[in-house]
């Protein structure tokens, strides 16, 4: 299929239409024939005009990133840092969130949508077949057309601006920015009975908008803003202020706050520049608020894929509510859409499109991407890459998850090595698989992972999906005779834990998991001094606290960070000390669903067999100048340690300061062990997994503390 996409890379405002196989869909998504996309002229301009330059200052404002950058650059190998830059210029990104179609697929869990129903999307690219969650699908009913159904995702953003300003009728609102969202916005509010003022530099929008009916209007290159919004309200000010526009100009801001009654609200939906002045906000007691996509829900990873529903009774509109409100006011031709449409396109004219919009040479305020579904897209899960590898005699590897470390790490160490050959990618969207063949030779890219487990030609696979998925995938990757190397972790609970290992002792494959700091050179030469039993191993590691909406906190998705990140930390010590871990202890601080400190701050205790204990500390109450991990270990009058794998040093002198994570040399053991048919034992695949029983067992111990 078809999909608009966008590089870094390229020069502003230019899209790109690529070949992408056809999503596949999850029990609580459908699958949707797109038949019309809404370019959102302002979001979508502002993401593809951005330059490597503007990303890059965007990035380095963050004190924590600024120190990711920097240990990039000084803590890495040119081959890792130039591998990076490479895969992130040249990524290929999605963009757009608003359509209607066909739904031509329907997940298991998905309640009220058939095969065959008219749809609308929120949250989706333009493309021909969309996956979409069903918290972002709604039904259209008969009456009401595709065309006017894919303006509903920025319908329901200027809806939640209503209620985020909390309209009356009879109040007076002031529109800041008379766009396409200012335009829903004027609509909305005339159908809520509210009396309104907008307010634009552009006398066409102007002129549309009173078209639409707003009666009140004001041109701020002739008219003083403050002078005229007084008069039209007879002194008193908008109840309410709520701006639309997307301006670098600080006068916005403070225009909204000086036209605004006492005690009355200014609420943010468009993009401004801010720089406040205090006086008139202390003086009239004004509420400010930003309004967040389409509601409740809205960057809630739980919600948006369908995992949880908020409470009607006590979230009256979520973000599909607010959806699905907006084709009911459609339906009710209480908006009227058809003035806004200024042209529709083909989705091959896309870049005809936006060049119209960057050069304000539209009449209206929307332009509307059409699609042919009446020819019948055939779904094709699968594309073959023209730039196929030509490596002979090797090891086939199909790559299933193509995130961001998988991307910068393992597709450029596996095309690196001469003994691997990358024979397929899959993604669940297609993009990331596309982006990496673009730079990387391979012979076809998939968003089915089942047709890597059923192709007779791949000998191994590298699982790299969201973590709930590991342990599924790779049991079926077992029983197929494939060997397997899996990202951590490689469990989420015990039962995942038996499962896989009798798959993988079944199936005489080998099996390996990417705990890569054991693979690391700094390691190899630590471990040199560890030559007496029992030690004390430390290990601490400084983390960023996340926000909480991030997906590795998800209990489902993630199993949050002792489970998602600390089988790294493990398996290393389980690598110095030598031993079985017998025991485990936790504690952690304080965490329920409103406070997450307790999941970025624990302390781990691990006996070992061998009477050696390990000790881990993980927090978020450092900072970024403090490395990130620091491993210690005791033993034999010695005191070993590792600071970020960069330095070593033994009784505090340095003994070693080029290091690196262990990336390439852990591919590089997996494939001599491949080559030589010596596949993992029993042994071998219980002392693997023994850093995800610790994980399991932490928890475990946590969970009893907490009761």
């Amino acid at each position: 299929m078809k999909q608009i996409v966008r590089r870094v890379i390229d020069s502003k405002g230019k899209v790109k239409i690529e070949e992408i196989p056809s999503p596949v869909i999850g029990d609580n998504q459908v699958l949707i024939s797109n038949h019309f996309s809404l370019i959102s002229s302002g979001t979508e301009l502002g993401t593809i005009n951005k330059d490597p330059i503007e990303m890059a200052k965007l990035t380095l404002q963050d004190p924590w990133m600024r120190n990711e950058v920097k240990s990039l650059i000084f803590g890495g190998s040119i081959n890792e840092t130039t591998d990076i830059i490479k895969n992130e210029l040249f990524l290929l990104r999605m963009f757009g969130y608003s359509g209607a179609g066909i739904a031509i697929e329907v997940g298991k869990n998905v309640k009220g949508i058939d095969i065959g129903d008219k749809v609308a999307y929120a949250a989706q690219g333009h493309a021909e077949q969309v996956a979409a969650y069903a918290n972002h699908v709604v039904k259209v009913p008969d009456s009401v057309s595709l065309k006017h159904a894919a303006f509903f995702t920025v319908g329901a953003i200027a809806l939640q601006g209503l209620r985020r300003a909390d309209v009356k009728i009879g109040e007076w609102i002031a529109v800041y920015g008379l766009g396409l969202l200012g335009q829903l916005t004027v609509e909305l509010l005339l159908a809520a009975g509210a009396r309104v003022i907008g307010i634009d530099i552009n006398d066409s929008k102007i002129e549309l908008a009173k078209s639409l009916g707003l009666k009140h209007y004001i041109n701020p290159t002739g008219d003083n803003v403050i002078d005229s919004v007084m008069k039209i309200t007879d002194g008193k000010g908008a109840d309410s202020t709520i701006v639309c526009a997307v301006s670098s100009d600080t006068t916005i801001a403070n225009n909204a706050m000086k036209i605004t009654r006492k005690q009355g609200k200014v609420v943010f939906v468009g993009i401004v520049k801010m720089e406040l002045e205090r006086k008139p906000f202390f003086e009239r007691e004004l509420d400010l608020s930003f309004s967040r996509a389409y509601g409740p829900g809205s960057y809630d990873d739980a919600y948006e894929k369908g995992r949880i529903e908020y409470p009607y009774n006590y979230v009256r509109w979520t973000e599909k509510r607010n959806l699905a409100e907006i084709i009911r006011l459609i339906e009710d031709k209480k908006i009227n859409l058809d003035p806004l449409i200024d042209s529709i396109y083909s989705l091959n004219e896309a870049q005809y499109a936006f060049d119209k919009i960057k050069k304000g040479e539209m009449n209206s305020v929307a332009i509307l991407l059409q699609y042919k579904p009446e020819e019948e897209i055939k779904r094709k899960l699968n594309i073959v890459i023209k730039n196929k590898s030509t490596k002979k005699n090797v090891i086939n590897v199909g790559v299933i998850g193509v995130g961001n470390f998988t991307r910068n790490y393992h597709i450029p160490n596996l095309n690196r090595i001469n003994g691997f050959k990358i024979r397929s990618l899959a993604s669940a969207s297609g993009i990331n698989a596309a982006s990496s063949a673009k730079l990387y030779p391979v012979d076809y890219i998939t968003t089915d992972y089942k047709e890597i487990l059923q192709d007779p030609e791949i000998d191994l696979v590298l699982i790299a999906t969201r973590h709930n998925t590991h342990a599924q995938i790779a049991i079926e990757a077992a029983k197929s005779g494939k060997h397997i190397f899996v990202e951590k972790p490689v469990v989420m609970n015990f039962d995942e834990l038996e499962s896989l290992k009798n798959a993988i002792m079944e199936n005489g494959i080998h099996f390996m998991a990417g705990y890569n700091r054991r693979f690391s050179p700094i390691s190899k030469k630590a471990i040199k001094f560890v030559t007496q039993y029992p030690i004390m191993a430390r290990y601490t590691v400084n983390i960023q606290h996340l926000p909480d909406s991030h997906w590795t906190l998800d209990s489902i998705e993630g199993g949050g960070r002792l489970l998602g990140e600390s089988g790294h930390f493990f398996d290393l010590m389980n690598f110095f000390v030598n031993s079985k871990p017998i025991e485990v202890q936790a504690v952690s601080l304080p965490f329920d669903e409103d406070n997450k400190t307790g999941l970025f701050n624990f302390a781990i205790q691990i006996k070992y067999e061998n009477n050696s204990i390990g000790q881990l500390l993980y927090t978020s109450l450092g900072g970024p100048k403090i490395p990130r991990e620091t491993v210690e270990l005791f033993c034999g009058n010695n005191h070993v340690k590792i600071s970020d794998f960069k330095k070593l040093y033994l009784n505090n002198r340095k003994k070693q300061s080029k290091g690196g994570m262990g990336h390439i040399q852990e591919l590089e053991y997996l494939l001599k062990r491949l080559q030589n048919g010596n596949y993992s034992t029993a042994g071998e695949i219980n002392n693997i997994l023994s850093a995800d029983w610790i994980c399991l067992k932490a928890i475990e111990n946590l969970n009893k503390f907490a009761k």
